[in-house]
């Protein structure tokens, strides 16, 4: 389906009231905040856009803790009003489908080129027609109404855009001729933004050639004045150029055509520097790969009007500044014909070069002879700007340390420009823009080791090729020192190397070649760092956790949080570690991690002292005390879940799953080598079930379930039952939650005897028993199912614990149901109704009620249950994807029980988006099987949907070994096959 069929004829209008049109009549777009979530996917029309990017777009740095619930509501509101197929969920985000001109401001875009072209080709009076039909769309204050940073950054720019596409039309109409009736028009615009210096230019020369040559010239001394007197400067080059010519009577003044280009003016006296042209760039690098964006987005910062623009751009050592501002410095040589200016002003190697160095060097660059050079700074600046005065000269300063080593060597006039390249975020200089400067994607990567290596070469192992890039963490300077060896041995192959560089304790030793090393690179970064820094450096490197929040950094380095805060943007700001792409959280590279952990301290050649007497040095201790501080601080988020497993509370981000998994799992490898390299396998242990009892998301299953293995090896290794009991129980519901419940069951009735046995703490029983049942409920066994969460039960009103109590109950009922017993089912769910009401809990509710529900639908009351699933989905937030997901699994087969096919349909597809964005793989396939059973109940002439949807649920549930997969085969029907074989699930699978 094309784009145009797909969006069916929707336009929008942006540049005032949001306005949404379909076939001439006007939709209801929702409320100011929808309309801003609209904006957003608007304005990126045609590509994804991630939830979390959507969050920061409407609250920015405040969002509330149901904003992954609004979003999804807005985007299921949304596509009601303009159809599934304009806007679609895509891995994890949504992409809003767009006819090229269904938007405003892209028929602005394509009036405003039309005009451009008119101009270029002489007709100005043409030009400034379209710019009124481009003026005309503008219906007020572009978005106005709708909140949200995004949309206010929006909202700026299309005002700004209306002053200068006004400006631009007035411009044309001066040239085309109507200059009496621009006029009022001009002097209104530069009373209204005295700043604005081309508006007062063009009312001088309306005014001018109107023959008010006195009136012109009055324009001229007012805003003199005002710039005077609010900016501390007089009028511009362009002001003082056109009042010249005015008192000169230029002639070429009166002409009714474009004012030709004004002349840069010699320099006064015999100034050797007129005869010079410097150009001292570098050569460019012959094989420069990608970055598109960024070459664009620099462009554009050179070439900013009215001002001396300044291009920053930072990154990582390695990174490709260098030869990324070459690159653009070379494609920008007719722009700048007065000269080009190169100078490395080794701001990273410990030998920074000092301004008035380099000003002497830049004086003698224009002939300027040694002895005529100024001996102090400022008079060396002084006569630098002058030198650089009515030139179009281009400067590049490379591998720069700060603003103070940059801000003399700033032009002072227009026509100039300067591109800087530093490790640091360099601030604090006027008219700067900034392009941080990130690794190459992984596509680019590629190609550059294509170019050095041979396309044919690589493409005979494009497997080996990316697996190569990634090894090297898309570094560009790592992936030419690769690059070069395997161009200088035509015999190896590239998996010969990418087996070199599979330890990664050895991997920066084999990123070397010639002069060229990744780790000297880094090494002349970590040298900048003053001592604090350093620490913290070499200590936020330990956990190898994909990154840390900032109340995590504050725990590793055992500071107050707003220190340890300032101390990571300050790594950041020196290109020694990254934000990652969540927001408050920060990251190392891969090899700059290696390169942390490889440097142990201040002291002389990274020496941190002697060994103590076990061997282990002060730099071993200092970072097994950062383990245990991280360790101690995730373990407090979630104590509540330790003291009562069914408590509710506040479930730690995603990110800080994945992080405990990877903690544990570190912590556990590391005992095995040394005990004191971690803390006690019980913290860790309680640590790892706390996690496994808070998660509410499939995307933590994995780092758990590799942790759990791991844990489980050290407990065995060292004889802790305790630790083995927790294990064991969590390995068991994870085993049980993806689908693997004959594992499971292995796992959990080894938790359960370790528990009885060795008389380990109550509530661990409980969990026991009760993950028991749920395991025995999943292979179809209900006997079982009853008699273990009935034992659970008595634990817990042993133990007191009525929360926990409640929830057992209502899974009793589940199984009891599971039995027939619908009677005793519904007598028990009313005891967990009765400790609910006493608690005030509403989730408790919601989970009784979704009981309800299922007693219900074994009954064949089939709309009660979808009344009280209903019920029980209202009740539960809307950022508990796994839940949500799970009754709308439930309510979908109520629904297509009832006879409601297209309701049922709803539910599964909102299911589907659910479990997905939970990350339950196992549900995921439940609900696209559910969505395929239910597109065939109301399609039944047209089964290619529900047997597509068949088809991924097939491919999920197959490979896991879950039984569900098997009634699918005959629905999918001859012509596909049964499958894959059953493999070794998961990848976490207990030996």
């Amino acid at each position: 389906m094309d784009r145009e069929a797909r969006s069916g004829g929707l336009r929008f209008e942006v540049l005032g009231p949001v306005r949404g049109l379909r076939d001439g009549g006007e939709l209801a777009l929702g409320s100011p905040q929808q309309q801003g979530l609209l904006l957003a996917l608007l304005f990126r029309a045609g590509r994804q856009v991630s939830g979390a990017q959507l969050i920061d777009d409407l609250w920015g740095e405040d969002p509330p803790a149901s904003a992954h619930g609004v979003i999804r509501t807005y985007v299921h509101r949304l596509r009601r009003i303009l159809g599934p197929d304009v806007l679609t969920s895509l891995g994890g985000g949504y992409l809003l489908v767009a006819e090229p001109d269904g938007l405003d401001t892209a028929r602005c875009e394509t009036l405003l080129a039309r005009a451009r072209t008119l101009r270029a080709e002489g007709r100005p009076a043409e030009a400034a027609a379209v710019l009124r039909t481009a003026l005309a769309l503008w219906r007020g204050e572009p978005m106005s109404g709708v909140p949200g940073p995004y949309v206010q950054r929006q909202r700026r720019e299309w005002e700004e855009r209306r002053l200068a596409v006004l400006e631009s039309c007035l411009e044309a109409e001066v040239e085309g001729g109507r200059w009496a009736e621009s006029v009022a028009e001009l002097a209104a615009l530069a009373e209204e933004h005295p700043l604005r210096e081309r508006l007062s230019e063009l009312l001088m020369l309306a005014l001018y050639r109107s023959g008010r040559q006195a009136d012109a010239l009055e324009v001229y001394r007012a805003a003199d004045r005002r710039l005077r007197t609010e900016l501390g400067v007089g009028a511009g080059p362009g002001l003082r150029d056109l009042q010249g010519r005015i008192l000169a009577a230029d002639e070429t003044l009166a002409a009714p055509g474009p004012e030709p280009a004004a002349q840069p003016l010699p320099p006064a006296g015999p100034e050797p520097a007129a005869l010079l042209r410097p150009d001292q760039l570098p050569a460019a690098v012959a094989d420069f790969t990608g970055r598109a964006a960024e070459v664009q987005a620099v462009r554009a910062a050179l070439r900013q009007p009215g001002c001396v623009p300044v291009a920053a751009v930072a990154g990582m050592g390695g990174v490709g500044k260098t030869a990324l501002a070459l690159h653009v410095a070379h494609g920008l040589a007719e722009e700048f014909p007065d000269g080009r200016l190169y100078l490395d002003l080794h701001g990273a190697d410990g030998r920074p070069t000092r301004p008035e160095e380099a000003l002497a060097v830049f004086l003698r660059s224009f002939g300027v002879p040694g002895e005529a050079i100024p001996a102090g700074p400022a008079e060396r600046a002084a006569r630098y700007r002058s030198l650089l005065a009515g030139r179009r000269v281009l400067v590049l300063l490379d591998n720069a340390r700060d603003a103070e080593q940059v801000r003399p060597l700033l032009p002072g006039g227009a026509g100039c420009a300067v591109l800087v390249t530093s490790r640091t975020r360099i601030g604090a200089l006027p008219n700067a823009r900034f392009t941080e400067l990130p690794v190459l994607p992984a596509e680019e990567a590629v190609t550059l080791l294509t170019r050095v290596v041979g396309a044919e070469r690589v493409a005979a192992e494009d497997a080996s090729a990316r697996e190569l890039v990634r090894l090297c963490g898309r570094l560009p300077l790592a992936v030419r020192i690769l690059a070069a060896r395997l161009a200088c041995r035509p015999g190896w192959s590239v998996a010969r190397l990418v087996e070199q560089l599979g330890g990664e304790r050895y991997r920066l030793d084999a990123l070397r070649s010639g002069d060229l090393a990744v780790d000297s690179s880094f090494r002349f970064g970590y040298d900048l760092l003053d001592a604090e820094q350093a620490r913290a450096f070499r200590l936020l490197a330990v956990p190898e956790v994909p990154d840390l929040s900032a109340a995590q950094v504050a725990a590793v380095l055992d500071r107050p949080g707003p220190e340890a805060e300032a101390l990571a943007e300050s790594l950041v700001d020196c290109s020694m570690l990254e934000l990652s792409a969540t927001p408050d959280r920060y990251r190392y590279h891969d090899l700059l991690r290696a390169f942390a952990q490889r440097v142990d301290g201040p002291g002389p050649d990274g020496v941190n002292g002697p060994d103590g007497p076990d061997g282990r040095t002060e730099a071993d201790d200092e970072r097994a005390a950062a383990l245990a501080r991280l360790v101690d601080h995730h373990h407090a988020g979630v104590t509540a879940a330790l003291r009562s497993p069914a408590a509710p509370a506040a479930s730690p981000a995603v990110g800080d799953y994945v992080a405990v998994g990877a903690l544990v799992r570190q912590c556990a490898t590391l005992r095995g080598r040394s005990p004191g390299a971690a803390p006690g396998l019980d913290r860790l242990a309680e640590l790892l079930l706390g996690a496994c009892l808070s998660a509410d998301s499939g995307h933590a299953t994995r780092p758990l379930g590799h942790a759990a293995n791991a844990l489980l090896h050290a407990a065995l290794r060292e004889g802790d039952r305790t630790a083995e009991a927790r294990a064991r129980l969590v390995l068991g519901r994870l085993l049980a939650e993806v689908g693997s419940a004959a594992p499971a069951l292995t796992e959990l009735l080894r938790a359960r005897d370790l528990c009885t046995a060795h008389g380990l703490p109550q509530p661990l029983l409980a969990l026991a028993h009760g993950s028991l049942a749920a395991c025995f409920v999943q292979l179809g066994r209900p006997d079982e199912a009853v008699a273990g969460f009935s034992a659970a039960v008595a634990v817990w009103q042993r133990i007191g614990d009525r929360r926990a109590l409640a929830v057992e109950l209502l899974e009793l009922a589940g199984a009891f149901a599971r039995q027939g017993r619908f009677g005793a089912a519904g007598r028990v769910v009313d005891q967990s109704l009765v400790i609910g009401h006493d608690l005030a809990d509403h989730e408790l509710e919601a989970r009784a009620r979704d009981s309800l529900g299922s007693i219900a639908h074994e009954l064949g009351w089939h709309d009660q249950a979808v009344a009280h699933r209903r019920a029980a989905l209202a009740l539960t937030g809307p950022e508990d994807h796994r839940r949500t997901g799970r009754i709308l699994l439930r309510l979908g087969a109520s629904l297509r029980a009832a006879g409601r096919a297209p309701e049922a349909v709803e539910a599964a597809e909102r299911a589907v988006e659910a479990l997905t964005l939970d990350g339950d793989h196992r549900g995921r396939g439940l609900a696209l099987a559910a969505l395929g059973d239910a597109l065939a109940d109301r399609h039944p002439d047209d089964p290619a949907r529900a047997r597509a949807c068949w088809a991924e649920a097939h491919g999920i549930l197959a490979p896991i070994g879950a039984p569900e997969a098997e009634r699918l085969v005959p629905l999918l029907g001859d012509g596909h096959p049964a499958g894959p074989a059953r493999r070794s699930w998961p990848s976490w699978l207990p030996a």
